[in-house]
């Protein structure tokens, strides 16, 4: 996303001799990753006893 922003103000500025860049908003926070799958045992657990 960074990357189309680096372009846009590429291509204002090439146009545009003087910008004036605005009140520069802040990234949104980002959504915290959820905690990946814990990996199986290697015994799997047994249900029923046999």
């Amino acid at each position: 996303m960074s990357m189309l922003l680096a372009l846009q103000r590429l291509n204002t500025w090439q146009s545009d001799p003087v910008p004036i860049d605005p009140t520069p908003i802040p990234d949104p926070v980002p959504r915290p990753q959820p905690m990946p799958d814990p990996p199986p045992d290697e015994e799997p657990i047994k249900l029923s006893h046999r």
